[in-house]
């Protein structure tokens, strides 16, 4: 596959990637309903809800975020001593991000998983 190619097929990709991140949004506002009634009622079934709404929303963003993550390895895998040094520079850079990110989704997950008094609040943020 030649490079506009590819780079078509990660657009396709990235389309649906959207499309989750909007099941993502709407689930949240769900997921904040949860701990909103929680938090009124004390009651220990929406706890239980919103912990499990958090696990899903932090599994499903991991997913994406090694998505992305493997894709910018790819990437730097490609490079080339010849590319531009702004090229490789930005690759790299993009790389160390994508990796930064996979790693904060782990640790969101993580989160999610071992609090089960929900005593830590976890965010995009």
């Amino acid at each position: 596959m030649n490079e506009k190619e590819e780079l078509l097929q990660k657009i396709k990709i990235e389309n649906w990637i959207w499309i989750l991140y909007l099941f993502l949004i709407g689930f949240s506002f769900y997921s904040n309903y949860l701990e909103t009634e929680y938090l009124k009622t004390d009651s220990c079934e929406a706890k239980e809800k919103y912990r499990k709404s958090l696990i899903i929303i932090f599994s499903v963003a991991l997913f994406v975020y090694f998505y992305f993550f493997e894709d910018s390895l790819k990437d730097v895998k490609k490079q080339s001593p010849c590319d531009n040094p702004k090229k490789i520079f930005l690759t790299q850079a993009n790389f160390l991000a994508s990796t930064l990110i996979l790693i904060a989704g782990c640790i969101f997950l993580f989160i999610a998983i071992t609090d089960t008094n929900i005593d830590t609040e976890i965010a995009f943020s």
